[in-house]
This record gives structure tokens, sequence and C-alpha cells, in this order.
């Protein structure tokens, strides 16, 4: 549903409607927030890279065309590479705190008060899971199943080819099940 309406809005926003351009903003801004903080904790650096992303579209807006496939993975890999160049740019002057092959998977405070104690607990053990596994395996499975892309677009975003993608999700899958697959599984 969301892409659909993303889908009609960034019509509208190519065609000119400030109302359609402020709509995707705000539809996007907190997904792009917590998707940035997966990879830094600088919040004042996810916030510039997030406004400069959408000062780029707004400028480029004329030569923006059709929408691409999904909106989502599109603003995701803009603000990745915004962040890697930032990332970069702050290394030359400051020592590097945080790199951006640090991906992180730790619920944001917002998300801890929505969720009710079953869930809480269900997370746990989807982060004592995802803890198990390698920064690349445990990206992936974010992207697969937690933002639900596809493998086309998980690609794009890990810089993988598809077969590449599918051995990753896989041994990701299989490193799962050995470890916390019951017996007889």
């Amino acid at each position: 549903m969301l892409e659909d309406a993303s889908n009609v809005m960034w019509k509208r926003f190519i065609s000119g409607d400030n109302t359609a351009y402020s709509w995707l903003y705000n539809e996007y801004v907190q997904i792009l927030f917590r998707y940035g903080s997966r990879f830094t904790s600088d919040g004042e650096l996810i916030k510039d890279c997030i406004q400069d992303l959408f000062t780029a579209l707004y400028k480029n807006r004329k030569r923006s065309g059709s929408p691409p496939a999904n909106i989502k993975a599109y603003l995701f890999v803009s603000l990745r590479n915004n962040l890697v160049r930032a990332l970069h740019q702050k290394a030359r002057y400051e020592p590097m705190e945080h790199e951006i092959h640090s991906f992180q998977l730790e619920p944001t405070v917002e998300e801890q008060f929505i969720d009710n104690e079953s869930d809480r607990n269900r997370q746990n053990l989807i982060k004592k899971i995802l803890d198990a596994l390698p920064t690349r395996q445990k990206e992936i499975i974010y992207y697969r199943y937690i933002q639900e892309l596809d493998l086309e677009e998980i690609c794009t975003l890990m810089q993988l080819n598809y077969q590449s993608a599918q051995n990753l999700l896989q041994r990701s899958k299989k490193k799962i099940r050995e470890l916390f697959a019951p017996d007889g599984f």
C-alpha cells in the first residue's frame, strides 16, 4: 500500500506538486533516520544526509522521470551513498568513530516502548539470533526479512551480484538453523 501511494505522490511531485513532496518527506523521514542509525550513531550527520537527499531530489525533480521500481529501496541506496560520502569527508578532519560497515541491529527506544512484553521476548530472541551472525549476514537478513526488500534491491544496496546475494542469504539461514533450530528440524 505504501509503495502504491508513494508512486502516485512521486508522479505528482515530479510534476511540481509541493504537497506531494512534503508527503514523501514526512512518509519516509523516520524510516530513513532509523535506517541511517543502523550505520552510525551520529544523529546530526544522519539528519544532514537525509536533508541533502531530499534537497537533491527537489532540485533534480524535472530529470527524475517515472518513479523508481521501489521508492523505499531507492531512498535507502541514496541515503547510504550520502552517509558513505559524509563519513569519508568527516574522516579527513577527525578520527572516524563509526565505520559504515559496522551495521547495527539494536532496536530503537521508540520501538521498545511500542512493543508489548511478548513482542519484547520475541525481539530478544531475534536479536540473539542476529548477534550470532557476521555483519554481512546480519545485514542481508535485515534487508530481506525486516525491510522486506527483494533480492534485486538487496543486490543494489549491498553491491552484490544476484548469485552472491542468494548464497549469502542461504548461508545466513543455514547458520540460524544450525544455532537455534530445535533438534529434529
